[in-house]
């Protein structure tokens, strides 16, 4: 088996901002492999898509507590959307769309089907969301803290 990789960059990973859409509180956050950040189009596409997402996960099977974090991130395909919520206690489920750089007002399920993948600069945004999930809300579990788990945001400059 071959593979293809590329040599490892760091990528600028910016905290957006929070929105409340259908009462939920969702963190945005953006990745870029370029100087800065230049898919505002796409953002804001993906934001008037929420409200209709949201609405989706609420048919989920596992509990939802309503708070949410959403990636947008801008790669060498396109634009890849994640939007990620806590389920279940501990657990996170995961959406990912697709938007691409000559079509940004289209926004996709993935192409890989069903299948969610997540690449290594993602998973540094999963990896702040886990640690403050686990602070705020876990080590909390008796009066949970979604404001400090809502407030506590990740920022990465290259």
């Amino acid at each position: 088996m071959s593979s293809v990789f590329e040599v490892y960059k760091p990528r600028t990973i910016q905290f957006s901002e929070l929105l409340n859409s259908s009462d939920w509180a969702i963190k945005i956050y953006t990745i870029t492999n370029k100087p800065e950040f230049a898919s505002d189009q796409i953002l804001q596409n993906c934001k008037r898509h929420l409200p209709v997402w949201l609405g989706q996960i609420e048919n989920a099977k596992l509990p939802t507590y309503r708070q949410a974090f959403l990636i947008i991130h801008e790669a060498r395909e396109g634009v890849w959307i994640l939007l990620n919520w806590w389920t279940g206690g501990e657990m996170v489920e995961s959406k990912v769309f697709f938007s691409s750089f000559d079509t940004p007002d289209i926004i996709t399920d993935s192409p890989y089907n069903t299948n969610s993948l997540l690449c290594v600069w993602e998973l540094e945004v999963f990896a702040h969301e886990r640690a403050s999930w686990i602070k705020h809300i876990l080590s909390k579990a008796n009066q949970p803290d979604y404001i400090g788990y809502i407030k506590a945001t990740f920022c990465k400059a290259v």
